[in-house]
């Protein structure tokens, strides 16, 4: 399959729970309190516990792995340039809109491409 530059197309979307946080931070060992101590985020910068960011991050990738467009893909070769631009609390719903801004064949994998998605 090609994959035309300038493709646009939006992932599906997810609401975060507090399952969610407590499952990442046991999985991953990040017990900050920022996340799972209502008492502690209250008087954090956010206000009430936050999401990780690992966390968004991941479920994120999941959202646009579910897409048609990205069904053939092998391998994630890279993540580049992750900016966290805004906290993600429970209750919230998350989506990436996605452009593709590069594709070539692979030199070392002919019929297989590189592709470079850009999400935000």
């Amino acid at each position: 399959m090609e994959y035309k530059v300038g493709y646009k197309f939006t992932s599906k979307r997810r609401t975060i729970t507090d399952a969610d946080i407590i499952l990442f931070a046991g999985l991953t060992g990040d017990w900050h309190p920022a996340h799972l101590d209502d008492i502690y985020a209250k008087n954090s910068i956010f206000g009430k516990r936050v999401a990780h960011g690992f966390l968004t991050l991941s479920i994120l990738q999941g959202l646009l792995a579910q897409h048609k467009i990205v069904e053939d893909i092998i391998a994630l070769l890279g993540i580049n340039n992750v900016k966290f631009k805004s906290p993600v609390f429970v209750g919230d719903t998350i989506w990436s809109e996605c452009e593709i801004t590069d594709s070539r064949e692979s030199k070392s994998r002919p019929n297989n491409f590189i592709v470079t998605i850009h999400c935000i």
